[in-house]
């Protein structure tokens, strides 16, 4: 008598579905949109920091606030990281890609509480910023059991055949 290693065939792995297709079509709308707005961002940011940089070497201030400049580099680099983080894990279909749309999002509400409570002005743009993002992470929401448990990525049905 012969031992079957797995009661299942194959095709057991065909039947689970793919984690781009458990979002619905507005998010992918949203993931567009987040796009262009993300490219906008880290171009933007770069031609922004040429011309500051530009600034601080014509006038010569490089001396009194260097640890400013590094700062905003730092700032203005890490963000554009984030935001193309961000969607590229749920481009690509990563499992951890939801938990870390989380993580950025309560990173920005405790970036909106400092801001507002020292007066920076950026806490209104990151409240607009979160009640735009909110439909965004609702659908999150409903997906991620789904996403993490059940799905499967194009990636894992390649190598699992």
């Amino acid at each position: 008598m012969t031992e079957q290693t797995t009661i299942f065939d194959d095709s057991f792995d065909a039947l689970r579905p793919r984690r781009f297709t458990l979002m619905p079509l507005f998010l992918k709308i949203y993931l567009v949109l987040f796009s262009i707005y993300a490219i906008y961002q880290v171009f933007g940011r770069s031609y922004y920091m040429y011309n500051m940089i530009h600034f601080y070497v014509e006038q010569d201030l490089f001396g009194v606030s260097d640890l400013r400049i590094t700062m905003m580099l730092a700032r203005s680099f890490l963000g554009a990281v984030v935001i193309v983080t961000m969607l590229l894990s749920l481009w690509m279909e990563w499992k951890w890609a939801i938990r870390f749309n989380w993580a950025v999002l309560v990173y920005w509400a405790l970036m909106a509480v400092v801001d507002y409570v020292s007066g920076n002005g950026y806490g209104y743009y990151l409240g607009i910023i979160a009640l735009v993002l909110a439909p965004y992470y609702s659908m999150l929401y409903h997906i991620q059991k789904r996403w993490e448990r059940d799905a499967v990525s194009s990636r894992d049905l390649k190598q699992g055949k």
